[in-house]
């Protein structure tokens, strides 16, 4: 299995679920809905396609430039996909306890894309690794959130997997996303840090995304490895 960042399409680590004890109804995210990822595949050659690992209907071409624009799945396709809300940040990778304001809420989130050109097959995220110091590192990543209703996540996971740098344990992640009913983006920060002796640490915030339809780019892991390196 490649070791992309990933939320739900693939199964991981199983995450304890706990109901909010507030009777307060959820609050909505304040962010609209989307309906498609416009995306560019930052190494790309010839013609091809994007598609949704687990969707097999739901794919894209590519243009010469590596963008695309997704049409995401409505409810129908998605039927004995989807999962609890509370548990999508297991697909990430994270270990940890999510609460879900609303339990019977069910999501599904696209965070990887099969990709196929002149250079064959591959799985791509919408990743993006800076290197904001000498010894300070950042990175963004996006997925796409499709829930049932509305609903509010809240708590601090592990994504340590999610860097795959054996220095960092544990990356504790807050966690403080509002669902509307339909495609919610969400952005995942991570800022990791060396220090002068050597030892890393790192930590980051998922939350509603304030851009969800600008571009994103979509790159490998190796490609993201190599951003990011300290």
């Amino acid at each position: 299995m490649n070791n992309l960042p990933r939320f739900v399409l693939f199964a991981g680590a199983a995450l304890a679920l706990t109901a909010c004890g507030n009777n307060t109804p959820p609050q909505a995210s304040d962010q609209p809905t989307v309906a498609v990822i416009n995306g560019k595949v930052t190494t790309w050659s010839g013609s091809g396609t994007v598609s949704v690992p687990d969707l097999a209907d739901v794919s894209a071409p590519v243009n010469a430039d590596g963008t695309f624009a997704l049409t995401l799945p409505g409810e129908a396709a998605l039927s004995g996909k989807t999962m609890t809300a509370a548990d999508v940040m297991s697909g990430l990778r994270c270990t940890g306890t999510v609460t879900s304001s609303t339990p019977s809420t069910r999501g599904y989130v696209v965070a990887v894309l099969n990709v196929q050109d002149m250079n064959g097959t591959r799985q791509v995220s919408a990743v993006e690794g800076r290197k904001t110091g000498p010894l300070s590192r950042g990175l963004h990543a996006r997925a796409w959130l499709y829930a049932d209703g509305a609903t509010q996540l809240r708590g601090t996971v592990n994504c340590a997997a999610l860097l795959g740098i054996s220095a960092i344990s544990n990356l504790p992640v807050t966690v403080s996303v509002n669902t509307q009913r339909g495609w919610n983006v969400v952005d995942l920060n991570i800022t990791a840090s060396a220090s002068v002796f050597g030892q890393l640490s790192a930590e980051g915030t998922a939350v509603n995304s304030a851009a969800g339809t600008g571009t994103t780019e979509w790159r490998t892991t190796a490609e993201l490895q190599s951003q990011i390196g300290f």
